[in-house]
């Protein structure tokens, strides 16, 4: 599969303005999941997934314990399911099509299965969402974001339709945060949703104080200067006196960018689900970590994981890594498959080796 779009045409004219449809960006498209993979893995992990049902033309989210298809019916039902990738490799691979956007950006894919009479209620979402077509068709309707502010699933009905468009195998939409949209299948059909990375300023900005407060940074202590004493009126605060104390905290915020940037990476090397268990539950010694590298042993990088750097500190899984190996931990942030001749520079490196050794432990990485 090849993505076939011209993203920075795409950006200028598109990203967070307007929705659009690509019709047939992925060539020779494969679909990572079949419906019957779908169902074992989900009863078989126990992933988190809801139905979508569909009555007199309204569609409700159930959250009842997922058994199968079977009981379920041939109309009128959809399976969302989210975070695929943390426990698919196929799935993992296919949202690798998208690292044309950072990592700590894209959110999570969500897969659905819908059969006849089967979609998604409308609904609005604080985030961007592409959405690519598998298997079978699906039609799509995107309204004006102005219709309703509302994010609460199946309230936000619109009659007028900005996107009115039948859906097919490697077709992509994109739709803008706060677009209001559904979807419908006359048939059964597999859809893709990846999305993207939001948060809210006011959270953003507590989590980090807290980070601050925990690691006992000290503020900086605020008094008013001379020029902003004296005044006709006591009683008055002055539009000066606010300027002062808004440049006081950017003045904190400038002192602890340093801080900041390592508090916002950590953050984002950390995904939203519980990563998975690595398959393999040994211990590593250094020296065998050293020989199975030197023998060409592959190494994978757990499904889900995230690592991310600024400059030469990384980050993985919220946790930092010595920043004196930027080299060869840049070669595991950017492979999700290692062979050992990747690393072959490094493996005498004592400390690299150890500290490897250890997230290899960890489960982060595996033989």
């Amino acid at each position: 599969m090849h993505l076939i779009i011209n993203w920075e045409d795409f950006l200028h004219h598109h990203w967070q303005k307007r929705p659009v449809l690509l019709k047939q960006s992925i060539s020779d498209f494969v679909n990572p999941i079949s419906p019957e993979e779908l169902e074992t893995l989900v009863i078989k992990k126990a992933l988190e997934c809801q139905l979508i049902q569909r009555s007199h033309g309204k569609c409700q989210l159930g959250y009842q314990a997922f058994n199968g298809y079977g009981s379920l019916g041939q109309r009128n039902w959809s399976l969302r399911v989210e975070a695929l990738h943390h426990c698919h490799r196929a799935a993992e691979e296919f949202l690798s099509l998208f690292r044309i956007f950072p990592d700590w950006y894209t959110e999570e894919l969500t897969t659905f299965f819908s059969v006849p009479g089967g979609g998604i209620g409308p609904q609005t979402r604080p985030s961007d969402v592409l959405v690519i077509q598998g298997m079978g068709s699906s039609r799509w309707r995107v309204g004006d974001r102005g219709a309703s502010p509302a994010f609460d699933y199946g309230q936000n009905d619109f009659s007028e339709a900005m996107v009115d468009e039948e859906l097919s195998a490697g077709d992509m939409l994109y739709i803008p945060k706060v677009f209001p949209h559904e979807a419908t299948s006359t048939e059964a059909a597999m859809s893709y949703c990846l999305n993207f990375w939001t948060d809210n300023s006011l959270r953003m900005i507590r989590n980090w104080t807290e980070s601050l407060s925990d690691e006992n940074h000290r503020g900086i202590e605020y008094a008013p200067s001379p020029d902003l004493l004296l005044r006709d009126d006591p009683t008055e605060i002055l539009p000066q006196d606010i300027t002062a104390l808004q440049e006081m905290m950017s003045q904190f915020l400038l002192k602890k960018r340093e801080h900041l940037e390592n508090w916002f990476a950590q953050e984002m090397s950390q995904t939203s689900y519980e990563l998975p268990k690595a398959p393999a539950a040994k211990v590593y010694s250094v020296s065998q970590v050293q020989t199975l590298l030197q023998k060409g042993s592959r190494l994978n990088r757990l499904m889900g994981l995230r690592m991310l750097h600024i400059g030469n500190r990384y980050f993985v899984n919220g946790e930092s890594l010595d920043s004196d190996h930027a080299d060869a931990w840049n070669v595991l942030a950017r492979h999700r498959t290692i062979e050992g001749p990747m690393l072959i520079k490094f493996i005498n490196e004592a400390d690299f080796l150890a500290e490897l050794t250890l997230i290899i432990n960890k489960g982060y990485w595996y033989f």
